[in-house]
């Protein structure tokens, strides 16, 4: 069955009304929406999942003023090869169930550490089938994290309303496993870093401004700097992590990606058109990183 299932006209309504309340696109809407179903389907699931990234800090703490497509998802602890095999095909009966199609086939396997589903669906606005991007990464736990409520635009726009949405919608209000703020802080600081050693920086520039977001909501403390430390001897184990590893010096990274201005071009040009608030680059690095990188919250104690 189709997402909307025998709703049509009456979701086409809904979005549309949310589209124009929230200054937002119609696409971008729909899009939420499928997103809210995927995660309470998954929110089932006996699986320890754990919701994280950028689509956790809008969806779970709407903390963040930027639209984040994809889902990213891990696990309490490292998972089984079982395991593993079973979240790959709960995630491709969930979509199935919701009319979705796996356009990536080839790219995902059912064992590996990682893996980005990209499934297409029916859009209500577009006669070009729309994409959402399910991306599993399981090379580390995910800790701390908390069951939180998870949103959506339409029944938040229904809820500031005082009138409830006139279909059922069950993923308008559920809860769920979410990464800590500062666990997610901690892995975009530790992010930046490695896409900058990577000589990576298109479309990463985002996490500049979820650092920016992110940093009044956390303590730089000696909490934290166990958590660095934990986080970091995790990820040395990856070799997609170079930055963690014992000889690079995290703030002195930091203060090279500032003097290089290195992610500057993609803020500009990707990320600040991706935001809806005025959050310029200048802002984003004044009060984000350069605060991180004149502390030793990051600097390596083995």
């Amino acid at each position: 069955m189709n997402w909307y299932s025998g709703y049509r006209n009456e979701w086409k309504r809904i979005i549309i009304d949310a589209s124009i309340e929230l200054g937002r696109s119609k696409l971008l809407i729909e899009k939420d929406v499928i997103q809210s179903m995927f995660l309470f389907e998954l929110s089932k699931s006996p699986l320890p999942y754990v919701f994280k990234g950028g689509t956790s800090l809008s969806k779970a703490y709407r903390i963040i003023d930027r639209f984040s497509e994809d889902i990213d998802l891990s696990m309490v602890k490292n998972p089984t090869a079982s395991e593993k095999k079973k979240s790959h095909e709960f995630i491709i009966s969930i979509a199935r169930s919701l009319g979705m199609e796996l356009t990536n086939p080839e790219m995902v396997k059912s064992r590996h550490d990682y893996n980005a589903y990209r499934f297409s669906y029916e859009s209500l606005f577009s006669n070009e089938k729309q994409t959402i991007i399910i991306e599993t990464s399981f090379y580390q736990p995910a800790y701390p994290s908390n069951k939180v409520k998870i949103g959506s635009y339409v029944s938040s726009c229904y809820e500031d309303s005082g009138s409830g949405l006139p279909i059922p919608f069950p993923a308008s209000d559920f809860f769920m496993d979410v990464q800590s703020l500062e666990r997610t802080f901690v892995d975009k600081v530790f992010a930046i870093c490695d896409y900058r050693i990577a000589n990576k920086r298109d479309r990463d520039s985002r996490h500049l401004y979820d650092i920016y977001k992110l940093l009044p909501l956390v303590k730089l403390d000696d909490e934290m700097r166990e958590l660095v430390d934990k986080v970091r001897k995790d990820r040395m184990l990856s070799k997609n992590n170079p930055s963690a590893q014992p000889d690079i010096d995290i703030p002195m990274m930091i203060k090279d990606i500032i003097k290089t201005r290195f992610y500057e071009p993609d803020y500009r040009n990707i990320t600040s058109k991706l935001l809806y608030e005025d959050v310029d680059y200048e802002t984003a690095i004044a009060e984000g990183i350069k605060i991180i990188g004149e502390t030793d919250i990051f600097a390596y104690r083995g």
